[in-house]
C-alpha cells in the first residue's frame, strides 16, 4: 500500500488520526505503511531511559525488593505527544496492557477513558471510522429539525423530514393523503379546527403534512370540495326524488276512477293522494307542497300531450 496516500491529521479531542485520500478511510491505528511514529518511539525511548536511570541510583536492598515484583510492578504513562497511554516495568515499554498490570489507579483511569470514549462518539469524534458524525448526534438532529409547530394537540405534530421515512414520494401525495383522512373522518364542510385535531390527530396520515398551516391549508381546501361534492349529491337525490315520483304518476293515474285531465274543473291531488301514497316512492318527496306541484305539473304535461295528438 502506499503510503503517500496516508495522511496525519489531529481531532478536536487531541488524538492524532489517519485518513486514505484514495479510499476515503479514516483509523486511529496508524498504517503500517507509514512505518512507526517517530515521537512515539522518541517518547517510549526517553520513558524507558529514565525509568532505568530511577532504577540504577536505587540502593542494593531496594533493588532487590523491585528486581523481585518488577514482573507485576507495571506502570502507567501518558505520551505528551499522541496523549496516549503506555506501560513500562523498567526495562520494556509497551502500548498494549500487560497481563500482569493491576492498579487501583489504572482501572479509574480506564473508567474515565470508557466515559470519554462515549462521550467523544456522542460529538461525532469517536470510533474506528475517525471523526464522523454519530448516530445519537444525528438522531437528536433529525428530532430537533422535525419538531413541527408544537405537537398533536397544538395542531403541529412531529412530522419526520427525511424522505425514507415518509410513504409519500411528493408532496402532492401527502397533501392527498391527509385529505384522504379527513374524508375517511367523516370531517364535515362546517368542523371546527380543534374538533378536527381532535379526531384526526391519533391516525398516522396526520403526520403527511409537517405543519399546522398545510394541514389548515389542506382542510380549508378539502371543506370547500366537500360541500360542493354534498351540494350536488343533495340535488341528484332530490332529481332521483322527483323522477321517482313522476314515474308512481304515470304508473297509478291512469287507472284511478275519476282522474281526467281534461275536466273542468281539473282533478284535485287529494283526490288520488290515498291511491297514490300505497306506493314507497310516494314518500320519496319529503314535501307534500313539491308532491302536489308534481303533481299538478302532470296534469298539465298530459293534457298538452293529448292536444298534440288530436292535432
Amino acid at each position: 500500500e502506499d503510503p503517500m496516500n496516508w495522511t496525519a491529521h489531529k481531532a478536536p479531542t487531541g488524538v492524532n488520526y489517519y485518513y486514505n485520500s484514495v479510499t476515503g478511510t479514516s483509523t486511529y491505528q496508524r498504517p503500517a505503511c507509514m512505518g512507526p511514529d517517530p515521537a512515539a518511539a522518541t517518547a517510549a525511548a526517553a520513558a524507558t531511559a529514565a525509568v532505568s536511570a530511577a532504577a540504577a541510583t536505587t540502593t542494593p536492598s531496594k533493588a532487590g525488593a523491585e528486581s523481585k515484583s518488577s514482573s507485576s510492578k507495571w506502570k502507567s504513562y501518558l505520551d505528551p505527544s499522541s496523549k496516549k497511554k503506555y506501560y513500562s516495568d523498567g526495562t520494556t515499554t509497551t502500548w498494549t496492557k500487560p497481563d500482569g498490570y493491576e492498579s487501583d489507579g489504572d482501572e479509574a483511569a480506564k473508567g474515565g477513558s470508557a466515559t470519554g470514549k462515549r462521550k467523544a462518539e456522542d460529538n461525532g469524534s469517536g470510533g474506528d471510522s475517525g471523526p464522523t458524525e454519530s448516530s445519537s448526534a444525528k438522531k437528536k438532529k433529525k428530532k430537533s429539525s422535525s419538531s413541527g409547530d408544537g405537537g398533536k394537540g397544538g395542531g403541529g405534530g412531529s412530522a419526520s423530514s427525511g424522505s425514507a421515512d415518509r410513504p409519500w414520494s411528493t408532496k402532492a401525495e401527502a397533501v392527498a393523503a391527509f385529505k384522504g383522512l379527513l374524508l375517511a373522518k367523516d370531517v364535515s364542510p362546517s368542523a371546527k379546527w380543534n374538533d378536527v385535531v381532535r379526531l384526526c390527530s391519533s391516525d398516522s396520515r396526520w403526520e403527511a403534512c409537517s405543519s399546522a398551516g398545510e394541514r389548515k391549508q389542506a382542510l380549508a381546501e378539502y371543506q370547500t370540495k366537500r360541500a360542493n361534492e354534498l351540494r350536488e349529491e343533495k340535488r341528484r337525490e332530490y332529481a332521483r326524488a322527483r323522477d321517482a315520483f313522476s314515474d308512481l304518476l304515470a304508473e297509478v293515474l291512469p287507472g284511478v276512477a275519476g282522474f281526467r285531465p281534461h275536466a273542468l274543473p281539473p282533478p284535485r291531488f287529494g283526490d288520488v293522494r290515498d291511491a297514490l301514497s300505497k306506493d314507497d316512492r310516494f314518500y320519496a318527496v319529503e314535501d307534500e307542497s313539491t308532491r302536489e306541484e308534481l303533481f299538478y305539473d302532470f296534469v298539465e304535461e298530459v293534457r298538452k300531450r293529448d292536444e298534440r295528438k288530436r292535432r
